[in-house]
């Protein structure tokens, strides 16, 4: 039998995490406690019928190959001329996306997108790159290693500050699920309520813990701050009063132990925030805005659907794209848990990933005066509307 081998992928560069990015890393990594993949995992979990596709780093899947002409593709196969995936992906347009940590449900959007065809249906094949402890994302797309990635939005403004020509086009989570959560039976409801207790926190955090305390007449000696850890259970054994995470991840943690939280996000705390920000670099956007409004209009369209079908969008993630070890019920628990951070503000109104420029001239201001950031940059500078404006445009 005739066999041809496969063309092998772009190589993925692995970048040690340069200073820029370290900015409030264990905010927004180490808070998620997602469970961490070998160190030698780049495609998550893989089950036998994307195997074959996984396993070189394609991103067709199974249901575009049936729709897009299986059966002539499948007598190809049968002959033993050429795999039916390869066919398709010589026709598509490679583009790689960063993902700021593990494959999880946070991103189940994007994976939705990808099992449904949404991506290729906008002639792209795109490869989603893991994040992880010890790899820089915004390193990896500053490098052109990545044409796309997504971040938390505070090492988006560190690294624009730094000079990293890089540019927002979209945002999933409009409002951060980032927050201080403590025993229902005894929450802390406001910054004051902080007085005198031990909150568990990464140090990345403590500046942004102490601009609240000063802004509410308070000090850092007035609260206890112990270090961090992603799993909450020292506030189910009572070590602490709170704890600053991800109320998607930890807040769903706590809940499965039968623990009852309270949930103070920091948006009621006066942060405005945004995560799961899309960015890109200004020289490809210039470039390649036809294909960047392209990926835009199938993420929108993948998570339309993922917020739609939580069961099957948290099964997609446990048996074909996620990381080892993710556990189902936890899953839909967390994608359920983020509708109403993803569906809002202004991706309200079916206008999901879309971005507010005064908005983030807002969270500029903030992270400014909590000495953050510098502040000599502003919103029009940051953000390029016009992506996420066209995307929306052809999807409504």
């Amino acid at each position: 039998m005739l066999r041809l081998r496969l063309r092998p992928p772009l190589a993925r560069g692995r970048t040690a995490a340069a200073p820029f990015d370290r900015f409030m890393i264990d905010r927004h990594e180490m808070d998620r406690g997602t469970p961490q993949a070998p160190a030698d995992d780049k495609t998550g979990r893989m089950n036998t019928m994307t195997n074959d596709v996984n396993a070189h780093r394609t991103s067709v899947s199974r249901r575009t190959v049936l729709r897009w002409g299986g059966a002539g593709l499948a007598g190809l196969g049968a002959a033993g001329l050429m795999p039916a995936h390869r066919v398709l992906a010589d026709d598509l347009t490679k583009l790689s996306f960063q993902l700021s940590w593990l494959k999880s449900i946070q991103y189940g959007g994007y994976f939705a997108a990808l099992e449904n065809g949404y991506f290729a249906d906008e002639g792209l094949e795109v490869t989603f790159v893991s994040g992880g402890p010890n790899i820089d994302p915004l390193a990896n797309v500053a490098a052109g290693q990545s044409q796309i990635g997504d971040r938390p939005i505070g090492p988006i403004l560190v690294a624009r500050e730094k000079g990293i020509p890089i540019k927002v086009i979209g945002t999933v989570y409009q409002k951060s699920p980032f927050a201080i959560m403590s025993p229902a039976d005894k929450p802390i409801t406001s910054v004051e309520d902080l007085k005198g207790k031990v909150l568990s926190t990464g140090s990345s955090s403590r500046p942004l813990i102490e601009y609240l305390l000063k802004q509410a007449g308070m000090s850092a000696s007035d609260v206890q701050m112990v270090p961090h850890s992603p799993d909450p259970a020292a506030l189910v054994a009572g070590q602490i009063d709170g704890y600053l995470g991800y109320a998607t991840n930890q807040g769903v943690m706590l809940k499965s132990r039968g623990f009852d939280i309270y949930s103070l996000n920091v948006s009621e705390m006066g942060v405005p925030e945004t995560t799961g920000t899309i960015y890109a670099r200004e020289d490809y956007l210039e470039e390649h805005g036809d294909e960047v409004t392209n990926f835009l209009v199938g993420a929108i369209r993948g998570w339309k659907w993922a917020i739609a079908h939580p069961d099957e969008t948290a099964k997609l993630m446990v048996e074909t794209y996620g990381a080892p070890g993710l556990d189902f019920d936890a899953q839909k628990a967390e994608i359920i848990a983020s509708e109403e951070l993803i569906a809002t503000g202004a991706a309200g109104g079916d206008k999901l990933l879309n971005i507010d420029v005064p908005f983030f001239q807002t969270v500029i201001d903030t992270y400014a005066a909590a000495g953050l950031i510098a502040g000599n940059i502003t919103a029009d500078e940051l953000c390029a509307p016009q992506y996420i404006e066209a995307a929306l445009a052809r999807v409504a």
